[in-house]
């Protein structure tokens, strides 16, 4: 038996955050485009915190991780949303399922919530919310008096497109396990070009694409500008040269030129690559000096693939150069 739909539904979406939306219970309608979607939000408090029993008035300062609190949200989206259709495919975090579209769609109208009441409301600490913290949901149609079945609340307990399976208690193979004695012994300096290529790729599983950009071209500006400082020596290139190509690198993302000079007789990274760190030191350029907002998520984990190779290539120049 085919189950009808009538037209004049909505699409209903619950479920909850982990952590506290710092605004009043309450409905807000919340625009993006042509679209508008109604937002119901309703904090919970936890009845203990580590080892101190709440009350209803109990509430950690910067609690991000909820705590003490969580929200409890109610989306609806004033049409039929199609929920066996596929959304994106991660690049970076290739291991995990497609995204569902429905859900992507929510998670959208969600965060501009979020992001325009931690705007209004000065609570710097909140951040926008995950595709994996929606672990748990419930999803229907409503015509304002009948419920009816969703695809994906057939799937309400499997989150099938988020898990993945890992070995525990958690491994490490003897080599990871040995450098991270010997740092932590050492205290070893840790590369902060990879630490910032790490974040930019933790802001992609945040939905900020905007950080991510940012964050991956500082982490090839530091490799980049290594490179071409022990280069430039080794080929004797005046200092003139080298800092004058530096600032036009900064200003319009074109390597190409300087690159192909420091490595000549050198093996050569492809152009593709080439073009794709050029493009986000581009889109990082806008983002800081025009506010540039539309920043597209498959581009973007496109470039940081490119700009991690760009800087394992760079650093084996680098690495070889020094102990010359």
């Amino acid at each position: 038996m085919v189950l009808i739909i009538p037209n004049n539904c909505h699409t209903v979406f619950i479920f909850n955050l982990p952590f506290p939306v710092p605004v009043p219970d309450g409905i807000y309608e919340v625009k993006i485009g042509a679209k508008i979607a109604k937002i119901a939000i309703k904090r919970f408090q936890r009845m203990k915190t580590e080892n101190i029993l709440s009350n209803k008035n109990f509430q950690i300062k910067f609690d991000k991780y909820g705590k003490s609190s969580y929200s409890a949200v109610n989306v609806r989206l004033p049409w039929i949303v199609n929920f066996e259709e596929q959304g994106r495919k991660q690049i970076i975090h290739s291991s995990t399922q497609p995204y569902n579209k429905a859900k992507e769609r929510v998670l959208r109208f969600l965060n501009r919530f979020i992001e325009t009441s931690r705007y209004v409301t000065e609570e710097f600490w909140v951040e926008p919310a995950r595709y994996q913290d929606l672990l748990s949901y419930e999803t229907f149609y409503y015509d304002g008096k009948n419920r009816y079945p969703t695809k994906l609340s057939e799937k309400k307990s499997e989150n099938n497109e988020i898990e993945s399976k890992m070995e525990y208690p958690i491994k490490l193979n003897d080599e990871k396990l040995g450098q991270l004695y010997n740092s932590l012994k050492n205290e070893s300096e840790l590369d902060p070009s990879k630490i910032l290529l790490m974040n930019s790729k933790d802001a992609c599983l945040q939905e900020d694409f905007r950080l991510a950009i940012i964050q991956s071209v500082i982490a090839l500006e530091i490799v980049l500008y290594q490179f071409i400082k022990y280069r430039g020596k080794k080929l004797k290139i005046s200092t003139k040269t080298l800092n004058s190509s530096i600032k036009e690198i900064g200003l319009t993302g074109n390597i190409l030129p300087l690159l192909r000079m420091l490595t000549v007789g050198q093996e050569q990274i492809d152009n593709e690559i080439i073009r794709d760190c050029k493009g986000a030191i581009k889109i990082r350029n806008k983002i800081i000096h025009q506010g540039f907002r539309d920043i597209h998520s498959t581009d973007t984990e496109n470039r940081i693939i490119a700009i991690e190779y760009m800087i394992k290539y760079l650093q084996k120049f680098i690495l070889n150069t020094q102990k010359m």
